[in-house]
Formats: C-alpha cells, sequence, structure tokens
C-alpha cells in the first residue's frame, strides 16, 4: 500500500530477441498493458556484458517506442549491481545514455541493496502522478479474488 491506498502491480514477460515470428504478436500483446501503467520498473541486469546489454537495452527501448510508452514513466532499476565495483556501474550508466536520468537506481535483488530507496522512488512517482483511485470500491473485488 501506498498511503493506505492498495496499488495493482503486474508483471509482464521479459524482452527477448529473435523470437519466431508467430510468438512476436503473442508476446507484444502482452507488453500493451504498459501503456496503460502509471510507473514502469525496466529491470537491466547491469552485470551483463557489455555486448550482451547494448542487445537487451536496445531490444527493450525500440520495443517500448513501438508500444508508444511514454518513457517519462520508466524507472531503471540495474539489478545485480552487487557483482560490479561502483566504477564499472557508472561505466555502464554512461554507455546507455542514462547518465542524466533521475529514476534510475542500482540494486541487488540477492543482498538487497537500494530496494527501500527503489520502494520511495516509485511511491514519490505515484504520488506526484496523483494516485488514480478506483471508483464504487472496486478493489473489494480485486481483494476477495486475489487476497492482499
Amino acid at each position: 500500500m501506498i498511503n493506505q491506498e492498495p496499488f495493482l502491480i503486474a508483471d509482464t514477460v521479459g524482452f527477448i530477441s529473435k523470437l519466431p515470428a508467430y510468438m512476436i504478436d503473442a508476446f507484444k500483446s502482452t507488453l500493451e498493458e504498459l501503456i496503460h501503467t502509471d510507473v514502469i520498473i525496466l529491470v537491466i541486469d547491469i552485470s551483463d556484458s557489455v555486448s550482451e546489454l547494448k542487445k537487451k537495452f536496445s531490444s527493450c527501448m525500440r520495443t517500448l517506442n513501438e508500444l508508444n510508452v511514454k518513457l517519462d514513466k520508466v524507472v531503471y532499476a540495474l539489478n545485480k549491481s552487487d557483482l560490479l565495483k561502483n566504477e564499472e556501474v557508472e561505466r555502464r550508466i554512461e554507455f546507455l545514455n542514462l547518465t542524466e536520468n533521475e529514476k534510475l537506481i542500482s540494486v541487488s535483488a540477492k543482498t538487497g541493496k537500494n530496494i527501500t530507496e527503489l520502494k520511495e522512488l516509485i511511491k514519490e512517482i505515484i504520488e506526484n502522478q496523483g494516485f488514480h483511485k478506483p471508483k464504487n470500491n472496486a478493489w473489494e473485488g480485486v481483494e476477495k479474488t486475489f487476497g492482499n
């Protein structure tokens, strides 16, 4: 909850390169929900090789562009940052041209590094957007179906 208001988190498929043509439309249709989100957390494996990092990041950004997703909704979570020295993380941030981005955070799911800060960033973004509260107590049905 943020300020005692429930919110929905959806996890989409990852960005996969070299998909067979018949699967591309199916994957894109699951990603189309990104257009309607308030926040997108783009998790990047910052420990990937530079060539792999470039390939995956380019694929993500190309797909978001094709879906007409507004990039101001994107938070870049650089996961596995615990596997690299800070200087190398900074070098890769520069390589991805994200140096000036304020919605960027190095995290580690394994160690918990900066997870609290990531949650605070998400909270701040949602609060600044003015949370969209559902009408007619619509959350009751969601809670009955999915729980907390």
